[in-house]
């Protein structure tokens, strides 16, 4: 099965305040297909660190944006 390797999804928020971005994400990506691997990313306008909590149902919460990106990647790579 071509889809049967390991897949990253790395997902940030714009407003992080703990992880750096460029020095440690952009690297982690970069590695990750410099590696070989199949890696996606997406990107959460306006999300800090800690946002995973953020109700599914309101369509304007930070994971409210993930999740189609997410079911994507998912039936993409599954």
């Amino acid at each position: 099965m071509e889809n049967n390797h390991t897949a990253f999804l790395v997902v940030w928020g714009t407003e992080d305040d703990i992880v750096n971005t460029p020095a440690q994400s952009e690297v982690f990506v970069n590695a990750l297909k410099q590696a070989g691997f199949y890696v996606r990313t997406v990107i959460v306008p306006g999300a800090s660190h800690f946002w995973m909590w953020d109700p599914l149902d309101e369509p304007a919460s930070h994971t409210a944006f993930l999740a189609p990106r997410l079911l994507r990647f998912l039936r993409e790579r599954l």
